[in-house]
């Protein structure tokens, strides 16, 4: 048996700025690229799969894409009846949040708003873990999103749910950490819509934080934008688990104007990852997560 001090390792860091924190994935390189917008790589790791990383931090794996795209997207859409839905994907590029979105019937509409095209063919490349972008009901828009938000606005478009799929604020998404990106999505959701935004979340000594805080500047954190601001009045909590993100405690927020409960879903669905029964239990919060996140 080959001891482990003697295998060759190729040791890849994701540095968490801010709170002196590293992860490290023994894995292969299979593509780097600088596109006009950010460093795009893809990996190989023997237990996890392909790894997909966008400035050295990582986006999505085979082995647990499915946690995180499954339980941002059934739980808005089944925790409230309708009998048709438009929806807005800002980001998105690895297209897992487009592939759950279309396996909803009711789902009349999807627009997709990605910056980066060369993450869109990459990912389709490396990962296929895409939905299909062919699907008449699917639109796949390169370009700003913040641009694309702002002329919805203007313009008067609406959508019952918008998913923010985004990347930490550095690099192309750094455009959208603002109040005024806060303002025009939250005049693109329906009276009975809602927004579903979400972060990885840490838990200090001192209080918990999020990563948006750590990699970027403190007011660019949606979650603390939107509960000061009270763009859209209403803001709820629900959490998961994603094994390869930072931490790996993940918290997913809704943001509404009426105030829906979305704990109790309208029909049954079961994924990799998401059903009822998690679905109701995602929105039982951690004592921690209602003193230091003001839910």
């Amino acid at each position: 048996m080959t001891k482990i001090s003697e295998v060759s390792r190729n040791w890849w860091h994701e540095e968490t700025e801010g709170i002196a924190f590293t992860h490290a994935l023994d894995m292969k390189l299979l593509h780097s690229e600088q596109s006009p917008f950010q460093k795009i790589e893809i990996y190989e790791h023997s237990v996890f799969g392909r790894v997909l990383t966008l400035d050295d931090l990582v986006q999505a794996s085979h082995a647990d894409e499915f946690m995180y795209h499954e339980m941002a997207v059934h739980v808005p859409l089944l925790g409230r009846k309708r009998e048709q839905a438009s929806v807005l994907i800002v980001g998105g590029g690895d297209g897992g949040i487009l592939r759950e979105v279309l396996r909803h019937k009711f789902v009349t509409r999807v627009v997709m708003v990605e910056i980066d095209q060369r993450v869109v063919e990459l990912s389709k490349e490396y990962l296929a873990i895409n939905g299909d972008y062919n699907d008449p009901r699917a639109e796949l828009v390169i370009g700003d999103a913040a641009d694309y938000m702002r002329n919805a606005r203007l313009a008067g478009d609406k959508f019952d749910l918008i998913i923010l799929d985004l990347s930490e604020p550095v690099g192309p998404s750094s455009s959208v950490f603002t109040r005024g990106f806060c303002e025009d999505f939250s005049a693109c959701i329906t009276d009975d819509g809602v927004v579903l935004d979400s972060d990885s979340i840490f838990v200090g000594k001192d209080r918990a934080y999020f990563l948006q805080e750590l990699c970027g500047d403190k007011d660019q954190n949606l979650v603390s934008i939107m509960q000061r601001e009270k763009l859209l009045p209403h803001v709820a909590g629900y959490r998961s688990i994603v094994q390869l993100y930072p931490a790996a405690e993940f918290g997913f927020f809704l943001y509404s104007k009426d105030g829906h409960d979305y704990s109790n879903p309208v029909e049954a669905l079961t994924g990799r990852h998401y059903n009822e029964d998690l679905h109701r239990a995602a929105f039982a919060l951690p004592t921690w997560w209602r003193e230091n996140l003001g839910f």
